[in-house]
């Protein structure tokens, strides 16, 4: 009697797949959320706006701003893609982030090859592939570097394609088309930024030391390489070899200085803390020989790159992560690895915890080499010319650090196209003056006491290195008097209209002054006739704004007083011709307060007791 085998489950097999799409794909996606939701939010800074600003004009124009001591990939990058979306910076934010989606799959795939090469018999190789590919998700730095415009986007994404082509070379390194494959990916890293060479010696490395057979094969793969590179070998000889000689900058103390270069990899201390831990169990796994000692040593040797040039080169300047860029893949290597022999539950608690530490509070602003170069131009631009009004200035205060020349260059065409700013160096009898300043640092302290001299403080936008405030003071400051009590001083209206609809509600600012204490407290109206003298609506009462006394006998002569006014004009009273106009007068007798006379607000009115603000029309929906 033969027995026939029970025939496995199609469904099982056929699910696990669509399982395995569909997580990587919600990984990807979640990927690009994060990394989305800082395309706005992050502040730049001259470095990063240098990779869009040298770009503009003609590509021989782009070509020719390249500086010495960086390679053209990822200018001729920028240059193409802001020739199909244009300058802005949001949507080259956007190509980094795309660059950095790929990184994550060439990740993935590396990882799968090289856990499978550390140890072919763990069971659980496969899933410390996706705890690898997570950690590329969730890192900061990795996220940072994901969004902000320069080559070490491009870098990443090429220095994860590298390992990967690399470990698929070790397989079958006679494969010509391989060879010229993994050399050219090689090259182009090494035309992204000319710090790969070091990640270029490390593959190297590898290669000889996993399978020294192949170290002639690999060679040629290094000769290839250099021929694809040869035209920028030149100006990497002999201009980006002297940066070494960069003006010394001690480093802290060993163990402090490593765990800020960890934990700025991380984003936290307690990032730090999980890579530490993910050396000691892959050192451990080593000792108990379950995984191969050669591929331990150099797990090793890749994160420890900032202990060698700490030793090597003990300088501040080459102790940043972005010249050790390709440190941050060594690390979610490691963190991978680190599960390979745990069981199926802690695996996925692993991923589980990578994903929570995305949610963990992070400073971005410790990712910019100094925090008062990156101030958010930008931000405060793109608000401020949505409140710059037609007769404001704008003072920088000589002490500003307020960003390069060239930021405001690149930003300014953007937000006022219509041309320069209103620049002034002195207040004068200025109604609105918008000053720019670094709070916190030395500033002009006679010239924000002229600028505060009638005026006071308003809106302002920025943080503490970038601050813009608006102070704001009367558009008239001789005014027109009433009596021998107040004087009205001018009045706002939002964007200056001068028609408006009917049953519309409209927001007035006047400004008052004493001309002496007050002997009593006078009531103000503003009110709306129509071509007919027929009221149509008012706002009577004290006046009415934050730090303006109500009771107008507590004015003091030589200050400036707000008042505003919210009136609305009725259903049924279009006419071509409206009238504004305002009264002070006695409350208890109604006994008003005669204008002076004047040409700026006539008097008007029966007995000439008002002034004419305003001449405005009134349309029908």
């Amino acid at each position: 009697m033969s027995v026939t085998a029970p025939t496995p489950s199609p469904s099982r097999n056929m699910l696990s797949p669509v399982f395995l799409v569909g997580a990587a794909t919600l990984l990807l996606l979640f990927a690009a959320w994060l990394r989305m939701q800082h395309i706005v939010s992050f502040y730049e800074w001259p470095d990063e706006i240098w990779s869009l600003w040298h770009v503009q004009g003609t590509f021989s124009q782009a070509m020719s701003r390249v500086p010495y001591d960086w390679p053209p990939l990822f200018s001729i990058v920028a240059w193409v893609w802001t020739q199909i979306v244009g300058p802005t910076l949001e949507a080259s934010r956007v190509l980094m982030v795309q660059f950095a989606l790929l990184s994550l799959v060439f990740m993935y795939r590396a990882a799968r090859l090289l856990y499978l090469r550390i140890a072919p018999n763990a069971a659980g190789k496969g899933r410390a592939a996706w705890v690898a590919m997570v950690a590329t998700v969730s890192m900061s730095y990795l996220i940072f570097s994901s969004v902000e415009v320069r080559a070490y986007g491009v870098a990443l994404m090429l220095g994860a394609l590298a390992l990967w082509l690399t470990l698929r070379w070790m397989h079958k390194p006679s494969s010509w088309w391989r060879t010229g494959l993994i050399a050219l990916v090689l090259a182009l890293e090494f035309y992204s930024t000319y710090t790969s060479l070091l990640y270029i010696g490390f593959l190297s490395l590898m290669v000889i030391l996993v399978r020294p057979r192949l170290t002639g094969r690999w060679t040629i793969v290094g000769l290839f390489t250099v021929f694809f590179a040869l035209p920028t070998l030149p100006q990497f000889i002999s201009n980006a070899l002297g940066r070494l000689d960069t003006m010394l900058q001690p480093p802290e103390a060993f163990p402090q200085e490593m765990v800020k270069i960890y934990s700025l990899f991380g984003g936290t201390e307690f990032h730090a803390v999980v890579m530490g831990i993910a050396l000691l169990i892959v050192l451990y796994y080593a000792f108990l020989k379950r995984i191969d000692w050669r591929f331990a040593g150099l797990l090793v040797i890749w994160v420890g790159i900032p202990a060698v040039v700490y030793v090597v080169k003990p300088n501040r300047e080459f102790l940043s992560v972005r010249y050790m860029w390709w440190v941050a893949l060594g690390l979610v290597v490691l963190i991978g690895a680190a599960t390979i022999y745990l069981p199926r539950l802690l695996q996925w608690g692993a991923i589980g915890l990578l994903l929570t530490m995305t949610f963990l509070p992070i400073d971005w602003l410790q990712f910019r080499s100094v925090e008062t170069e990156a101030v958010p131009i930008r931000m405060v631009l793109s608000w401020f010319a949505q409140h710059l009004r037609p007769g404001d200035v704008v003072i920088k205060d000589p002490y500003c650090v307020c960003g390069t020349s060239m930021v405001w260059d690149y930003f300014m065409p953007q937000f006022f196209p219509q041309g320069d700013l209103p620049w002034a160096t002195q207040p004068g009898t200025h109604s609105r003056v918008w000053y720019l300043a670094t709070t916190g640092w030395q500033q002009d302290e006679k010239l924000k006491a002229d600028i505060l001299n009638g005026r006071k403080e308003s809106i302002f936008v920025g943080p503490w290195n970038f601050l813009l405030r608006l102070y704001e003071g009367p558009p008239l400051w001789q005014g027109v008097a009433f009596g021998d009590q107040v004087a009205i001083n001018g009045f706002e209206i939002p964007q200056n209209r001068s028609t408006f609809h009917e049953n519309e509600t409209i927001q007035v600012k006047l400004w008052w002054s004493a001309l002496k204490p007050p002997s009593m407290d006078y009531s103000i109206s503003l009110a709306v006739f129509d071509e007919y003298g027929n009221l149509v609506t008012q706002s009577d009462g004290p006046a009415h704004a934050e730090g303006t006394p109500e009771q107008i006998s507590q004015w003091q002569p030589g200050q400036y007083y707000e008042d505003f006014r919210t009136i609305t004009l009725p259903v049924g009273t279009p006419g071509r011709d409206h009238y504004l106009v305002a009264a002070v007068y006695d409350w208890q007798t109604g006994k008003h307060l005669i204008p002076a006379a004047n040409t700026i607000f006539p008097p008007t009115g029966v007995n000439g007791d008002y002034v004419l603000l305003e001449k405005f029309s009134v349309i029908a929906y």
